[in-house]
């Protein structure tokens, strides 16, 4: 049984009844990441992630972790391109506990300056971790590529100048503009009753809100642009990325892509995956999947492999686009395709915790309850023409690329494919 109520205050509340669970996953999550900051507050989204933990008016940092163990529960966070997430998982008695725990931090975290001047080390250690992880710098340096100087092209963790440099101040204010109701959506999936569940977002949230906030404006339009970034790094592996601007979440096409993606290189009887690891063994890891925004996305493909079969891997993935382009997919890799998505909209039905984000990034983003029949039928009408057609759309000559690795005489040659119109 699905549940939503807009208050007053501009706070959304969807949720989803189960009661065959012993559990409930809590989130709330806030309309805010890299998406909508500025060169000089990148990575403020994320470091505000992290210090909501710090403590509060009422409770020390050590004592929100004591009072989640103490129930046997999971607290945590992340923060992507497009969204923040504050979460719990708890036994369905103890709901309460964990809303008046996560309440508390998202109003009344006091921010410490000393807990500010420890967590900056924690971030930039976070940073050089993702620094030592070449796949991670590949992905951040093709989104640079493919949104060149725009607000999705930023990472996510931010730069070492602007953590280091950041205060006190500056930190809350961008906090008070971005975590506002009209910004923020809870989401709650497992066992609960609706009406006690209403009564309590109305106590913890809805009457602690300020009703004077002035909603965030849209999201910047997006231009996807062909770049090519590199960072040369003392590794064994040569790391390729290759991005295409393709569809937004709510695009009609979106499904198809996901099927394109999922013929490409999905799996492990995907084509990328057939001949350049199990024909070829140029690879222990290549793939290709999609990314959806509100108002942009992307088709990548990645490669992990030893620098000297870079040029042999790239000609490879440039034939097999030029035959997905040119002669389309067949019947049997559209059945299969469709099968997957379906039977893993399946399995993500079963657990509380996958369904809560759905439906929290499905409210947050698109202003909709997320309906799993709906998906399904979406898969399931999926055609021929409607993946050959995206196929023929997405996998053009322009394309954004990355390199990271070794520096060998043919670095760049991920960005020189000959890819067919």
């Amino acid at each position: 049984m699905d549940f939503y109520k807009q208050y007053k205050s501009g706070l959304r509340l969807v949720a989803k009844k189960m009661d065959n669970l012993y559990t409930v996953s809590f989130g709330v999550f806030v309309d805010v990441g890299c998406v909508r900051e500025t060169e000089e507050t990148n990575g403020y989204s994320h470091f505000i992630e992290h210090l909501l933990f710090k403590g509060t008016a009422k409770r020390t940092s050590l004592q929100i972790s004591e009072e989640i163990d103490d129930i046997g529960a999971n607290i945590n966070a992340y923060t992507s391109k497009d969204n923040t997430c504050f979460y719990t998982k708890s036994a369905a008695e103890d709901l309460e506990k964990c809303i008046d725990i996560l309440s508390d931090m998202y109003f009344n975290a006091t921010v410490p300056e000393t807990e500010l001047v420890k967590e900056k080390n924690v971030v930039l250690e976070e940073i050089k971790m993702c620094e030592d992880t070449p796949d991670d710098v590949s992905q951040d340096l093709v989104a640079s590529a493919l949104f060149s100087e725009q607000s999705l092209g930023q990472t996510i963790l931010g730069t070492v100048k602007n953590i280091k440099y950041s205060d006190r101040h500056n930190i809350l204010n961008f906090k008070k503009k971005h975590y506002i109701p009209s910004s923020t959506v809870i989401s709650v999936c497992g066992k609960f009753d609706i009406e006690e569940l209403d009564k309590l977002i109305e106590r913890y949230f809805e009457n602690n809100c300020d009703m004077s906030s002035v909603r965030v404006s849209d999201e910047p339009e997006v231009i996807y642009t062909s770049k090519f970034c590199h960072s040369f790094k003392q590794i064994e592996q040569a790391h390729l990325q290759l991005a295409w601007g393709a569809y937004s979440f709510n695009s009609p096409k979106r499904c198809a892509n996901n099927m394109l993606a999922s013929i490409l290189g999905g799996g492990m009887s995907s084509r990328l995956h057939q001949v350049i690891r199990e024909q070829h063994g140029l690879a222990y890891t290549v793939y290709s999947y999609p990314s959806y925004y509100s108002k942009a996305g992307s088709f990548e493909i990645y490669a992990g492999l030893s620098p000297e079969n870079n040029k042999k891997t790239c000609n490879l993935i440039a034939d097999e686009i030029n035959k997905i382009v040119q002669d389309g997919v067949s019947e049997k890799e559209l059945s299969r395709a469709k099968i997957q998505a379906v039977n893993a909209l399946y399995m993500n039905v079963e657990s509380s915790m996958t369904l809560m984000r759905l439906y929290g990034r499905s409210m947050l983003k698109f202003g909709e309850v997320f309906d799993i029949d709906k998906e399904i039928k979406a898969y399931k009408s999926v055609t021929l023409s409607d993946v050959n057609s995206v196929a023929r759309e997405v996998l053009v000559p322009s394309y954004a690329s990355a390199y990271v690795g070794p520096k060998i005489s043919d670095y760049h040659y991920v960005s020189k494919l000959n890819i067919k119109k």
